[in-house]
């Protein structure tokens, strides 16, 4: 939004803002306001809504001079003392926002000036491949040579390590290399940041949830290789050092089962297997003592300091005045790029002189008192963040130390329910954070690459944490701000959990918006355990359930059943409540008897909740989950009675968020009761739910495949089957595209298409076998061979097929029994009484790794 072209006045709240008399009024009386924060309030409040960072708002209020930003941050508090908090936000790091709502101009001609041209709707954008890749890489200096050799070797080798000591660069040089090589792979590249793996186990649901795969079940380290076997893409595992062997170990199962995969792993030490190439990363170029500032410029160092000064006051440059004492510095600093940020965002305050007199200072502070066999890193960085810890203020250096117990990223919603108390209100938080920001102590994550988060994130860089850390400890506040932490994750994900079935956001923005506080609400739950606070474990494990991906099988279950064990009957109720339904949607589908007791609990305990409570969706939400497990369980007189009971409750005014769970029990009732007719249209509806939620999950589009064949409409079901095959092609949802492949293959085959069917079957067949849905790809695999004429292959797969289901203890569905029965009716007249009763028995006893030979023989073959 542009400036407006006039001078009339702006109001907002009881305020106005009369620009061109330079004044402004409070309740129609001029308001006290000096001129400069004048000029900082016309400038914003012409910009309604809009970010304006630090430098724009300085070049605006203080045109052609130069200034330090401390005085920009004296006329916003100045601003905020007479308009209260709610007209300027900070964005810490970026700049500052207008907030207030402005009046609408009055109207020209008749037509309000708010009226805008109606803008046609457009078709939901498909989500692009997740590269996990900053929107905006920084210029990369003086890795020229280091860049082009890291490509070649990436060209010609699949497992490539870039070793280095620690802020040597390692990860943006990496970073680049990805970003030039988005287009070279069918699949992409992908960025996944191990620093907050805490441990092996942790590490492929870490890499499964970056690459945004579902893995299915099982061990998941064989389900993550089985998910990427299929993918042509470069994958980047950053920061392995702490997990040296087990990412080694990762690395090698992934390079030997995934031909089309290269892997890119930065370290500090290289993972020393056979297939490995290892690129050794140096220390930047430091230019000779004396050179002339235009030489020393082309030295990397000396080029991404004044860079990064000038990022800050684009007023400095190098120069024959400063550039001796810029050339000492990054010699003092050995080259290290972290070192060098950390070093250039002082510049502007104190001068390069004084600069690097306090880096005189520093060395001597390393010389004594410390451990000369110290690692290079240890000794560098240690230093340079003693040093820039010295020069914040008290409140700053207090905020940097408890920032030091977030577990990676955090939102502004979560700092400030951190470290807002009685030492600190909101707006010093955000000041403090907003210097640690400049200061290149904390990192901006900004918003975009294809994700819904709409605000930055905030992270402490890892050797700067670890230093907070330590001052943490030496202030005594560890063990409170631990507490602190838990409670004020649990907050957080309280309001997240209600966000979910409020309408405001979209099923799939919300999950993306929970992905990055996992780590966090990890690390709170860890607390809580330790602590033996069942409340708050409670708290954070239950939306933890529903945040949690499919891809983290493992984890949810493991969770489910920590979550159940510290449940107790002292506990509120409406969070028990929460907690069973939680429990029922992890549990329905592998473990369905469980699922149901946790989905009879929860119906128990929404029936005491207070009936005079308006909001009656507790109650609905349990019903619901109660009649579609009564329902898969084949108990359809108690699932029909607890629609019975859920109808009345249900609010046609209510978000598809909340109806969505009534409409899915009435259509499992209608399928598990043989209603073809009903199915069908409450799949129908179930789907426009599901879409309306802001949910692109294809689950409900394969039920609703299932119901169209069902209902005998095999060439809808078709349609639609090759609709969603070819819309998850190319993307990383391979176990979407395995229920697909089942679905498409069961609807050419009610065609008697096997001609199309067959390339479909060897598909679905090869990813059958890596998620585990043998059961349900056999029975269709028994009608190909029947359709192509080969009645001993269908007699022993249609037998495999039921082996498989009755080992598993599960109903099999109407269109795999109907396949099933139409494969045995096909084969059974070529075949005599004994013969039949032999292929049965051999097919019941085939292993998985022989059905490839036996379902896809050739045309003709027996």
């Amino acid at each position: 939004m542009d400036p407006p072209a006039t001078d009339a006045p702006l109001r907002f709240g009881s305020f106005e803002l009369q620009r061109h008399e330079r004044r402004l009024l409070l309740d129609g009386r001029v308001a006290p306001l000096g001129a400069r924060a004048f000029d900082v309030l016309v400038a914003l409040a012409e910009r309604p809504g809009r970010l304006v960072d630090k430098a724009t708002l300085m070049e605006l209020v203080w045109p052609g001079l130069v200034v330090q930003e401390n005085n920009l941050a004296a006329q916003v508090s100045a601003l905020r003392k007479l308009l209260g908090d709610a007209v300027i936000a900070t964005i810490p790091g970026r700049g500052y926002r207008f907030v207030a709502q402005l009046e609408a101009p009055p109207a020209v001609d008749g037509v309000p000036a708010s009226v805008a041209p109606a803008v046609p709707p457009t078709a939901p954008a498909v989500p692009a491949l997740r590269t996990n890749l900053p929107v905006e890489l920084p210029v990369l200096f003086g890795r020229t040579s280091e860049l082009a050799a890291l490509d070649e070797i990436v060209e010609r080798h699949r497992l490539v390590s870039v070793v280095g000591p620690g802020g040597v660069g390692k990860s943006l040089l990496t970073q680049h290399v990805l970003a030039a090589r988005r287009g070279t792979y069918r699949h992409g590249v992908c960025w996944v940041e191990l620093a907050g793996v805490a441990d092996a186990p942790a590490l492929p649901g870490a890499v499964a949830a970056a690459l945004g795969i579902e893995c299915g079940s099982g061990d998941a380290t064989q389900a993550l290789v089985a998910a990427v076997k299929p993918l042509t893409m470069l994958l980047a595992l950053d920061n392995a050092e702490h997990l040296l062997a087990d990412v080694a170990t990762l690395c090698l199962a992934l390079h030997r089962a995934a031909p089309g995969l290269r892997l890119l792993v930065t370290s500090q030490a290289p993972l020393h297997v056979g297939a490995e190439q290892v690129l050794r990363i140096d220390p930047l170029a430091l230019p000779e003592r004396g050179l002339a500032a235009a030489q020393a410029l082309q030295f990397g160092s000396v080029a991404l300091f004044v860079e990064r000064v000038q990022a800050i006051d684009r007023r400095f440059a190098l120069d024959a005045g400063n550039a001796g004492a810029v050339i000492e510095l990054c010699h003092a600093l050995d080259g290290l790029p972290l070192a060098i940020e950390l070093a250039a965002a002082r510049a502007p305050l104190l001068g390069v002189s004084r600069l690097l007199a306090s880096m005189r200072d520093r060395f001597a502070l390393l010389t004594h008192g410390r451990n000369r066999a110290a690692p290079e890193r240890q000794r560098t960085l240690q230093a340079t963040l003693e040093w820039s810890h010295g020069l914040l203020e008290a409140r700053e250096q207090r905020v940097f130390r408890r920032l030091s117990v977030l577990a990676g990223s955090a939102s502004l919603d979560l700092i400030e329910a951190l470290l807002v108390d009685r030492d600190d209100d909101l707006w010093s938080v955000l000041d403090a954070l907003d210097t640690l920001v400049d200061r290149s102590l904390v990192v901006v994550l900004a918003p975009g690459d294809g994700t819904a988060r709409i605000e930055p994130r905030y992270r402490l860089l890892e050797s700067a944490r670890a230093f907070a850390l330590q001052c943490l400890d030496h202030a005594g506040e560890r063990a409170a701000l631990r507490r602190r932490h838990a409670r004020a994750v649990a907050a957080v994900l309280d309001a997240a959990y209600d966000e979910y079935f409020s309408g405001r956001i979209g099923v799939d923005d919300w999950l993306q918006q929970r992905a990055p506080d996992l780590d966090n609400a990890r690390e709170a739950l860890h607390w809580a355990r330790a602590a033996g606070d069942r409340e708050l474990q409670l708290r954070i494990g239950t939306t933890m359930l529903r945040a949690l991906p499919p891809s983290l099988h493992d984890e949810r279950v493991a969770l489910a059943d920590a979550v159940e064990a510290c449940i107790d009957g002292h506990l509120p109720q409406p969070l028990q409540m929460k907690a069973w339904i939680e429990l029922n949607c992890v549990l329905a589908d592998p473990r369905k008897a469980r699922g149901r007791v946790a989905a009879e609990r929860a119906l128990a305990l929404a029936r005491e909740l207070d009936p005079a409570q308006p909001d009656r969706f507790a109650l609905y939400h349990a019903l619901a989950r109660a009649a579609s497990a009564a329902a898969q369980a084949d108990d359809l007189g108690t699932a029909r009675a607890l629609l019975q009971e859920l109808q009345p409750l249900e609010d046609p005014a209510w978000p598809p968020h909340r109806l969505l769970w009534g409409a899915e029990a009435v259509q499992w009732v209608a399928r598990m009761g043989g209603d073809t007719a009903e199915a069908l249209r409450r799949g129908h509806r179930l789907l426009a739910l599901d879409r309306a939620r802001g949910s692109h999950a294809s689950i409900a589009m394969g039920n609703l495949i299932d119901a169209e064949l069902a209902a005998g409409h095999a060439e809808s079901a078709a349609r639609l089957g090759t609709e969603l095959v070819e819309s998850l092609r190319g993307t990383r949802h391979e176990y979407s595209l395995a229920f697909a492949c089942i679905n498409l293959l069961a609807a050419l085959l009610a065609q008697d298409d096997a001609a199309r069917a067959r390339p479909v079957a060897q598909q679905a067949w090869a990813r059958a076998e890596a998620f585990e849905l043998q059961h349900a790809a056999a029975a269709y695999l028994a009608l190909l061979a029947a359709l192509e004429g080969r009645p001993r292959a269908a007699a022993q797969l249609a037998a495999y097929s039921q082996a498989l289901y009755a080992a598993r203890g599960e109903a099999r569905e109407q269109n795999e029994t109907t396949a099933t029965l139409r494969a045995l009716q096909l084969a059974r007249p070529s075949l005599d009484d004994a013969t039949f009763s032999q292929l049965k028995a051999e097919g019941a006893a085939l292993r998985d790794a022989e059905i490839g030979s036996v379902a896809f023989q050739p045309d003709g073959a027996s």
